[in-house]
């Protein structure tokens, strides 16, 4: 199942900016918030593997929803890229729920800090191939029929089970 990241930036521009530059991970399935409203709101209803949040937003800023949605689901990842990063902004956002603050001028950082906070993926199973020319058989194992001797077993000339001729007994004329 691939990732669900929840993204809430008041800006058209910067959302589709922020859904192409994610979609080169495994194709994550994208929810858009215009928001941090409308991105609480997803967040609850949709229940993403990380948010990505702006700080400055109308209706609800970052920073308030980062707070209201860390009440509300304390376990998801919320990451914050704005234009105003500071070392004191980064400081503060921790206070609400945010665990990384990324510069928009720097959102190729972006990736590296999403990809820590998704959940890992699941290792590949190997699949038997289908293909009649391969040359290496898929091996089975199957438990042990209960009508069969046991493989090995000795048997000796009277208790042989699958005797092709029986024995008759000689009589004395």
């Amino acid at each position: 199942m691939p990732a669900r990241i929840l993204i809430a930036d008041d800006n058209p521009a910067v959302r589709t900016a922020l859904r192409q530059l994610l979609e080169s991970l495994d194709h994550p399935q994208i929810i858009e918030a215009k928001d941090g409203k409308e991105a609480v709101a997803l967040a609850l209803e949709q229940r993403p593997d990380a948010v990505i949040l702006d700080l400055a937003m109308p209706v609800m800023d970052g920073l308030t929803s980062a707070t209201e949605i860390s009440k509300l689901l304390p376990d998801l990842p919320i990451v914050m890229c704005t234009m105003h990063w500071s070392r004191q902004l980064e400081l503060e956002v921790q206070k609400h729920g945010v665990r990384k603050i990324v510069s928009k001028s720097n959102a190729s950082d972006l990736l590296s800090v999403i990809q820590q906070f998704l959940p890992a993926p699941p290792p590949d199973i190997p699949v038997a191939s289908s293909d009649p020319s391969s040359s290496e058989p898929t091996p089975i194992s199957l438990p042990p029929n209960p009508t069969l001797p046991p493989a090995g077993a000795v048997y000796s000339e009277k208790s042989s089970p699958a005797d092709p001729e029986p024995k008759r007994s000689r009589r004395a004329s």
